[in-house]
């Protein structure tokens, strides 16, 4: 038996200005004379972590403050008042005997040292790994024998060093390491390649390794001997047996005890510590608690960070030290520089991790995680304790607002100390809490570590006694980004330990490159604290985007309809236009058929600019007629056959059409200021135009109309410049002349056709027309490929599909196609490949663009896409067009993370027809250029490339996550057998994610397979909670895929699920324990743990019930994160049991004596 500390109540003590400044002398490390009772206490150096301390340690006596109140007026004289005037007295400390229970009893873990056992689950996002400290020192003349017995009196003094974790999420002491946790390495007789090679592999095996915790052993000691009497010391340490802090205690005692030294008795342990703390509540801990469940709904979620999907991983748990020092003189002048400022170093230093971080962030809200070292005075020996003492804050950044380095710094530190006020409940806590909020579990993966003002990790004795420090790392589960800084040499040692095979190639070097390069600026120029944040792009991702935006081409400034009477002239007889088997027009015949129409026009009121409709079905006078508009200098508007009567009246007014070309003048549908023309009589005016008008190339050729966001078509104009950048690109890269010919399928109101039609005809080729009856029938396309051997195609991926289906296997009907161009949709990456099998010297693009920048403006060309892949990429600029990907500021996105794609350049439209407004907000001019917002997202790869990912409007927020459906999409485009994909929200009581397949021909896609395949590529909030498998997904009248027609056939599905309940006896019995443990009335076998409000604390207590009251001591609660639903997790138990049958048996019984009444239990329970 022996004293331990538990708590007592008294009043406050009482604290004298002297004693104030004291404290604060000792925190600083200064004498007390140098603490002036009205100086600036943050300006000395007093940074967060000490404050909180401080705070802390005034509660504990009574007096009721807070972090934010000291950062507030951080002078003796304010603290002074400020506990002068204090609200009454709280809890304080005092000392107390107890009954000290059985020193090898099993205790709980610290929430920190859960969390820690709970990530080493290999079912766990970024889990599977252990966190763990491991060092390297370059010495020599280390005595193998004398260490030894250094560990062994190590592990014997401490503990912790001795700690068993047990696979109840508890901790028991034992009397020795429960394996060997010391070991010597002889390596001194190999040759130096050799030896290189073995102390990689160490290095590479203990940076990684995780240590046997449930066998006993927490740390592990290796002692390499090297030639030339040189050793390498290697030492690895779990954390949850210590903390960094602890680490430097274990170094420190393994030095003394190696010279000797004995060290003396600390009747105080860590496990005493947290029964300390138990019983010693921070008062404040329920105010805190409550401030965090006020803020929960509006915190952001972890960085948005460019992430390689799971399954692509090559090595998920590897993690790679990226490190930079500054020495002393950088250091001093760095943190003079920060007390000029009224900011801590530490917050600067955390301002421009922020800025790095953001920088690679495709949202600009985001959460830090910010550990704590945190020891309460309990015992006046805590300081010697090794164990795990840390706690964390979140910090929430918003860096949407460009500002400078030191606003940035003040932001963030305002922002600390409102937070850090509110650290008696932890960030561990807050992200529990939020993961029941948002049914997921939650994670705050990317981590900033101050330890300034800690002292040095290595004390002189230990280097002196085992060398200098080679190689440092750290590792953590569900970390992707530990950052530090630490004291070293006298200067600062900023390292990040990064899971760098999550990362796409070349983006931590180039995050930590800038964060580097930020630092070391503000140590060296006080300019660098009031320069902006907006970040430039790398030197090296300039010169990329520069090359490939160097697209300066020169151009004809022809007009679009220009080329054709240019070939109406040299070649009149040349067929221009076959349709069906033997249909034929040539260049004179339709030149003289489009120049009546001119002349009717004309002669029908309408003038150069103005606009005239065009309402025809498809075929050879849709088109002739509108090449009859361009002649006479008009601007055609498309109005498809078939319109809706109140959308096409809205096109006629919003057009400013002052003429319309149709079947029918006398229908009756065009406003009556409106001319309106038949196209048989316009054909065969009698006064036609002697020669086409040839208008200004930046006068609009068309006016199309596009479904807008809101419901309302926007007219889009496109002047003659612009689509002719286009056409004449493609011309120049697939040399298209005379000889060629085009199937037209594509509808005249969607821009492809533009190509089709006057592509042809200004190099002199011929179009094949569709009738509507053989647009809808593949297999006459197939037909007139064959017939009229057709070299060209131009129309969305949907509609190949369609054609490549349509032909048969070892058919030669598509072997005349030469090129293939594939735009106004996802391109699959099957295409290029089941084109090329038909024909196999095809050349088949991809091209990314909009209505709005000319059709096309970006191409990629490609027949055999890399298997990871999800979709073809936009790929590069055509000429004299220029892209950028830009964040929420309008500034370049690095490569890898997603942005709005701007086009500028040549193919740039003229704006919204009569809607300045949204003219205005889409069409900007920046640097000198004019550019399109897209609204499309998109990122650059490395060399250039870039990759569309879907529309930003397209991003949505589920459960508090920001979710891009794309992602989403493309994940599932790359799962075996998937052919088409679309993701989607239901709105209901809360929005749901929900999600619809197709599967390629041939294949029968299994539900269960596609999830299970789609959640190794995507975390668990992005996982789709309904999935349709539909054989053809629905399409438009264009060909694209009509995502309203999948998004009706989401929501009648999910009307049709219903409540499952348990099937089997053990299925039953599990939603009993979980139903009882989250006191919920009714739970299915297919509900959600972690849905239903589950979270890790929780599944621990689980695993522990259902390992109790179903006799199952296999079950883990990685059985509950890895199967999450009742029916999985009894599914990975009955696989983990012995016996099939055996826990359904059990689970019988547990049923039977739970509908066991009162009176039925008093009869077998014996009295």
């Amino acid at each position: 038996m022996r004293d331990t500390v538990v708590s007592g109540h008294q009043a406050s003590d009482a604290l004298g200005m002297n004693q104030i400044r004291e404290q604060v002398a000792a925190q600083l490390g200064v004498a007390v004379d140098d603490v002036e009772v009205n100086a600036d206490l943050i300006g000395l150096g007093l940074d967060s972590i000490r404050m909180m301390k401080i705070a802390g340690s005034w509660r504990k006596r009574g007096h009721d403050v807070n972090f934010a109140q000291l950062a507030a007026a951080p002078t003796v004289s304010a603290w002074a008042e400020l506990i002068g005037v204090t609200t009454e007295p709280t809890v304080a400390d005092t000392l107390a005997p107890v009954i000290d229970s059985a020193p090898t009893e099993a205790f709980g873990l610290a929430p920190m040292q859960h969390a820690y056992w709970i990530g080493r689950s290999e079912g766990q996002d970024l889990g599977g790994v252990a966190a763990h400290l491991y060092v390297e020192f370059d010495g020599a003349g280390v005595d193998p024998g004398v260490l030894r017995a250094a560990v062994g009196g190590l592990a014997a003094a401490h503990p912790m060093l001795r700690a068993q974790i047990l696979p109840d999420g508890t901790q028991r002491i034992l009397p020795a390491p429960g394996r060997e946790v010391f070991s010597v390495v002889d390596l001194r007789d190999l040759a130096d390649d050799e030896l290189d090679q073995q102390l990689r592999s160490i290095r590479d095996t203990k940076s990684s390794q995780v240590l046997p915790i449930s066998d006993g052993q927490v740390f592990d000691i290796t002692l390499s001997l090297l030639p030339q009497d040189r050793t390498r010391l290697h030492v690895d340490v779990d954390m949850i047996a210590g903390d960094a802090m602890s680490y430097r205690t274990m170094l420190a005692d393994l030095a003394s005890l190696y010279h000797g030294a004995r060290l003396s008795a600390v009747d105080f342990t860590y496990r005493d510590y947290l029964a300390w703390r138990s019983a010693n509540p921070d008062p404040a801990r329920d105010r805190d608690r409550d401030w965090w469940t006020e803020r929960l709904p509006e915190l952001p979620a972890a960085p948005a960070l460019p992430l390689v999907p799971q399954s692509q991983r090559s090595d998920s748990g590897h993690v790679v030290r990226h490190h930079h020092w500054i020495d002393a003189e950088a250091k001093a002048a760095l943190a003079a520089a920060a007390r000029e400022r009224g900011v801590t170093m530490a917050m600067a230093l955390a301002s421009v991790f922020a800025e790095s971080i953001a920088r690679w962030s495709s949202a600009p809200r985001f959460l830090l995680n910010l550990p704590l070292f945190h020891r309460e005075p309990a015992h006046p020996d805590v300081d010697r304790l090794v164990g795990d003492f840390t706690t964390s804050v979140l910090l929430d950044v918003d860096a949407s607002v460009p500002t400078t380095i030191v606003d940035r710094a003040r932001q963030i530190q305002k922002t600390m100390h409102a937070n850090g006020s509110h650290a008696s409940y932890s960030g561990l806590e807050v992200l529990r809490d939020l993961g029941r909020l948002r049914g997921e579990q939650v994670l705050a993966p990317v981590v900033y570590t101050s330890a300034i003002n800690l002292g040095e990790l290595f004390s002189g004795e230990v280097i002196s006694t085992f060398g200098e420090p080679e190689w440092i790392v750290s590792q953590g589960p569900q970390v992707l980004l530990d950052a530090q800084v630490t004291e070293l040499r006298g200067g600062l040692l900023l390292n990040w330990d990064v899971r760098e095979s999550a990362f796409y190639p070349g983006v931590v070097d180039a995050m930590f490159a800038q964060y580097r390069g930020a630092v070391d600026r503000l140590t060296m120029s006080d300019a660098a604290w009031e320069a902006d944040t907006t970040g430039h792009l790398p030197l090296d991702q300039r010169a990329v985007r520069d090359s490939v935006n160097a697209t300066d081409f020169p151009t004809s400034n022809d007009v679009l309809h220009e080329g054709f009477f240019r070939w109406a002239q040299t070649t009149p007889d040349a067929p221009a236009i076959r349709s069906g088997a033997d249909g034929l027009l040539t260049y004179r015949e339709v030149c003289a058929r489009a120049l009546a129409v001119a002349g009717a026009l004309r002669d029908a009121g309408v003038r150069q600019g103005q606009a005239v409709a065009v309402q025809l079905p498809k075929g050879p006078d849709q088109i002739i007629a509108t090449l009859g508009i361009l002649a006479a200098g008009a601007t055609y508007v498309p109005v498809g056959h078939d319109q809706p009567a109140a959308r096409r009246a809205h096109i006629l007014t919003a057009g400013d059409v002052v003429a319309w070309l149709g079947v029918d003048a006398t229908s009756g549908q065009q406003p009556e200021a409106m001319v309106s023309l038949t196209y048989a009589d316009a054909a065969g005016h009698r006064n036609p135009l002697a020669q086409a008008v040839i208008p200004d190339p930046e006068t609009p050729a068309y006016v199309l109309f596009t479904s807008g966001s809101t419901g309302v078509p926007k007219g889009v104009e496109v002047p003659h410049r612009a689509v002719m950048n286009t056409i004449e690109d493609l011309h120049h890269r697939f040399g298209v002349t005379a000889a060629d010919s085009a199937l037209l399928v594509s509808n005249l109101e969607f821009d492809l056709s533009i190509y089709d039609i006057f592509g042809l005809w200004g190099v002199g080729g011929a179009v094949v027309t569709l009738t509507d009856a053989e647009r809808a029938d593949p297999d006459t396309w197939v037909d007139l490929i064959d017939r009229h051997a057709i070299t060209l195609l131009a129309c969305v991926p949907s509609l190949l599909d369609m054609l490549l289906n349509a032909t048969p296997t070892g058919s030669t009907a598509l072997t005349s196609v030469r090129a293939v161009f594939l735009g106004g949709d996802w391109v699959g990456v099957d295409l290029p490949r089941r084109m090329a099998a038909h024909s196999p010297a095809v050349r088949v693009a991809g091209l990314g663009g909009t209505t709005e920048t000319a059709i096309h403006a970006t191409i990629c060309e490609t027949v055999d896409p890399p298997a990871q892949w999800a979709a073809v990429p936009y790929g590069v600029p055509l000429h004299n067009v220029q892209c950028r990907v830009v964040d929420a500021a309008g500034n370049d996105c690095p490569d890898w993370v997603a942005g709005e794609l701007w086009i500028g350049g040549a193919g740039v439209a003229l704006g919204y027809r009569n809607d300045l407004e949204r003219t205005a907000d889409r069409f900007v001019r920046r640097s000198g250029q004019n550019w399109y917002r897209t609204g499309d997202l998109a990122r650059y790869w490395p060399d250039g490339c870039l990759e569309f990912l879907g529309r930003a409007d397209h991003q949505v927020k589920i459960r508090g996550y920001r979710v891009e459906l794309g992602e989403v999409e493309g994940a599932l485009r790359l799962l075996p057998g998937v052919h088409r994909a679309v993701a989607s929200v239901i709105t209901s009581a809360a929005p749901k994610l929900v999600a619809a397949v197709s599967p390629e021909a041939g294949v029968e896609l299994d539900h269960d397979e596609v999830l299970e395949g789609l959640r190794e590529l995507l975390p668990g909030y992005m996982i789709p909670g309904h999935l349709l498998i539909i054989e053809a997904f629905p399409i438009t009248s264009n060909g694209k895929l009509d995502r309203r027609a999948v998004q009706t056939l989401l929501e009648t599905g999910e009307d049709e699920l219903t409540f499952e309940a348990p099937r089997t006896a053990l299925e039953r019995a599990l939603a009993q324990i979980v139903g009882e443990l989250l006191d919920l009335d009714e739970v299915g076998r297919g509900d959600d743990f972690f849905s239903l409000g589950g979270d890790s604390v929780l599944a621990t207590t689980l695993i522990a019930r259902i390992r109790e009251w179903l006799d199952a001591p296999r079950a883990g609660v990685a059985d509950v994160f890895s199967g999450r639903t009742i029916a999985a997790i009894a599914d990975r138990l009955m696989l983990s049991d012995n016996s099939h049958d055996r826990l359904e048996q059990v689970a019988e019984m547990y049923l039977d004596v739970l509908a066991l009444d009162d009176d039925d239990l008093s009869h077998l329970v014996p009295e």
